[in-house]
């Protein structure tokens, strides 16, 4: 199956996920903001940003796809379609194309540009430009095309206001596309195979438990974590059975959101460094809800990825691609989370709140 990245949405209802304010006046300046509204620094890329104009002309929507030499393919062509749909869906009505081409002259995307127009001029969608850039680096030269004349040179996107605000909220920008598969990579062999040995025995130990039993157990870990910041080899174990029961798995999406979001999100990460195997695809689909929720598509991609190559049938893992390549957005997430408070009451189990 072809899989397409994700799209990083900028989203304001989220309590613990304030939204980006910042404003940018120029176009180097919005060149420069790629890399904070991505997450990471892109290289051979087509960055399509998405805009809503009103009072404020605001970011809505940020699309990355690797750009190819040659440029003209099905792949690029496909993805710029699909983005035509979601911003024809949601209302988007202009977008601003960044092509990141490494040493490729500019003139090799001439018809790019036009593919570009062809499909957003005919959903009544404004093209504000197609600007060329080798790098997203200081001093960089940035060009247009399409007759736009256009040019300059990149500002220090470490220093932009929209990565000074992404840095504020606590979200980081990653140097590469490749650093999101670190922040998942799995321990040594032996030690996935010990943890997987560890997690048989604490499961065996667990088995007499009812699900609303084991659902308290584990939320009073994710209480403890939050306190004591380490996680102990029981805990880790507890957490792994509780995701390998379904309603269990679904009850903790409810602590997003809540004064334990931070803490449940990093102990799915742990968990998903920590196994090998089918059994990683839990934990990393629970990754991918919590990045998707803070509007980090293209980690909540490689989460799913990680996912789907442990256990390409993992349902809750194939229905959250599916929707998210279809360029939905987080609510599509909210109504998950939103459900499994319902589900936690109906093991006898209240959770935590946000207070």
């Amino acid at each position: 199956m072809t899989r397409h990245p994700y799209a990083a949405h900028r989203r304001d209802d989220h309590p613990l996920d304030p939204p980006l304010r910042a404003t940018v006046a120029t176009v180097g300046d919005l060149l420069a903001a790629v890399p904070a509204l991505l997450g990471f620094v892109p290289e051979h890329s087509i960055v399509l940003i998405c805009l809503s104009r009103g009072s404020t002309t605001t970011v809505r929507m940020t699309v990355r796809q690797d750009l190819p030499d040659p440029p003209a393919t099905g792949e690029v062509f496909h993805a710029i379609e699909r983005c035509a749909q979601v911003c024809d869906r949601e209302a988007y009505d202009a977008i601003v194309a960044v092509l990141v081409v490494g040493d490729r002259a500019p003139a090799q995307f001439d018809s790019l540009a036009d593919d570009l127009h062809e499909v957003f001029d005919a959903l009544d969608i404004e093209v504000l430009g197609v600007h060329v850039v080798p790098t997203i680096t200081a001093d960089a030269p940035w060009s247009s095309l399409g007759g736009d004349d256009r040019h300059g040179s990149l500002p220090d996107p470490r220093t932009s206001a929209v990565a000074a605000s992404t840095v504020v909220s606590g979200r980081p920008i990653r140097s590469s596309r490749s650093d999101l598969l670190t922040v998942l990579a799995p321990a040594s062999v032996d030690d996935c195979a010990r943890f997987e040995r560890h997690c048989a025995e604490v499961a065996e130990i667990l088995a007499p438990l009812t699900p609303g039993e084991l659902l308290a157990e584990v939320v009073d870990d994710v209480e403890l974590l939050d306190l004591s910041g380490e996680l102990d080899s029981v805990s880790a174990a507890r957490a792994m059975a509780g995701l390998a029961v379904l309603s269990i798995r679904d009850a903790l999406l409810g602590l997003a959101g809540t004064r334990l979001d931070a803490t449940a999100g990093a102990l799915w990460v742990e968990l998903t460094r920590r196994t090998s195997g089918p059994q990683r695809a839990a934990p990393a689909t629970m990754v991918a809800v919590w990045f998707y929720l803070r509007g980090d598509g293209p980690m909540a991609g490689t989460a799913l990825e990680v996912a789907l190559a442990a256990d390409p049938g993992y349902r809750l893992a194939v229905l959250l691609d599916a929707a998210l390549q279809n360029g939905l957005g987080p609510a599509v997430v909210t109504d998950l989370v939103e459900s499994a408070r319902g589900v936690a009451a109906s093991l006898g189990i209240a959770l935590p709140t946000d207070e």
